[in-house]
């Protein structure tokens, strides 16, 4: 929290001539502490009362007292428009790329085993709880209840809407706030978790499933990849390291000093030091609780492999290892493709026809992704569809 300045005590005058008629004396009470605080990381910590224009917004009390904005008219056509687009790669461009009609593909989806959705509810569902868990070690004192709540209406959203990223992590944020964790804490540990996931997801992924493509092909050559996909799989791999990187140069401290120093004039009073605070303050997370916040994104990586090796399976396929774990990462970078939210119809579509390439057969190739789907995007959806309207309704007291 910020101190209050110099200019911050207001009074009329007729309060400052009252003032100097009753000089304070040993029959005056003394100051009463302010009533509210803010739980810090589980210490309460008493607030100021600064109402001092130059105040940062988002350090103020009022963020946080009610939720997001609704998704207007527009960003609901363009769900709607995202939404089609989804059905129509998978009605037309997932047929397409395996070279499987529909009757093959239903066909291949009725040979199931019995058990096959219900893993896949359950290794989807695993892996939201095991993402939340990464936001609940970044984000101390927080309660299991409202991190769960807020991770997966975030999930939802993004998963939802185009750009619902944002909306998401809005959402996030509002249910740690009202659950009473302080802003700050709330800010950082937001930001130490996005970038965990991005080094795990869009960096160390993509990275391991090219190599197991490349010792795969060179193990046992049961197929290749098309180039065009490889290339689109790098350029995007590509992206995400390089925006890893810039976040790295940006949290030292002497490149953002020096940025800040010249967006002096821009910034409100007092927002250098807030934000080099708040630096100081994920570098120091990152560092400490590494371990915690890295080893649950691992596993949830490691649960959706495992539904996509059991998709395979399913199906009567077989396919080597190192390429599912190819086949996975290439799945993993499309989804940053911002097409559709998620990448959803885009990564199922690719991954099926690098599937065919590998040797499956093409309406089991087209049956797997199906399968995959209900894990990656439907357990986030239906989920989401019942926390989002929670988040926004309920208003959880504060502790």
């Amino acid at each position: 929290m910020l101190d209050p300045g110099p200019g911050n005590s207001r009074g009329t005058a007729c309060e400052n001539h009252r003032m100097s008629e009753a000089p304070p004396g040993p029959q005056d009470p003394a100051p009463e502490p302010p009533e509210s605080a803010e739980r810090a990381g589980g210490t309460e910590r008493p607030m100021q009362a600064d109402h001092s224009p130059e105040r940062l917004a988002l350090l103020t009390e009022d963020l946080g007292s009610a939720p997001p904005e609704r998704p207007g008219a527009g960003r609901l056509l363009a769900a709607a428009a995202s939404g089609l687009l989804v059905i129509a790669l998978l009605v037309w461009g997932l047929p397409w790329a395996t070279g499987a009609s529909w009757g093959e593909i239903v066909a291949s989806l009725a040979a199931l085993p019995w058990w096959s959705v219900p893993a896949m509810l359950v290794l989807g569902a695993g892996a939201l709880l095991l993402e939340a868990m990464t936001v609940r070690a970044a984000v101390p004192g927080s309660r299991p209840s409202p991190v769960l709540q807020g991770h997966i209406a975030s999930q939802g959203a993004a998963l939802a809407l185009p750009g619902g990223s944002v909306l998401g992590l809005g959402l996030l944020a509002w249910v740690l706030r009202r659950s009473g964790i302080a802003l700050p804490v709330v800010l950082t540990g937001i930001l130490a978790a996005s970038l965990v996931e991005m080094a795990i997801t869009s960096v160390l992924v993509p990275l391991l499933g090219a190599g197991s493509y490349l010792l795969g092909s060179a193990l046992t050559p049961a197929g290749t990849l098309a180039a065009g996909w490889l290339w689109a799989a790098a350029v995007a791999a590509a992206g995400a390291v390089i925006a890893l990187v810039l976040s790295a140069v940006l949290l030292r401290r002497g490149v953002l000093t020096a940025l800040l120093a010249q967006a002096d004039g821009m910034l409100p009073a007092g927002a250098s030091a807030e934000i080099l605070h708040q630096r100081e303050a994920l570098v120091g997370m990152l560092r400490r609780r590494l371990p915690a916040l890295a080893l649950p994104t691992l596993a949830a990586r490691t649960l959706q492999l495992a539904a996509l090796w059991l998709a395979i399976e399913s199906v009567g396929a077989e396919v080597p290892a190192l390429f599912v774990l190819a086949v996975f990462a290439l799945g993993r970078v499309l989804a940053l493709v911002p097409l559709t939210p998620g990448g959803a119809g885009i990564s199922e579509t690719v991954s099926g026809a690098a599937l065919v390439g590998l040797g499956v057969g093409s309406a089991d190739a087209a049956a797997a992704m199906l399968l995959l789907l209900v894990a990656m995007l439907v357990v986030p959806l239906l989920a989401g569809a019942v926390a989002v309207p929670a988040a926004l309704t309920r208003t959880p007291a504060r502790r």
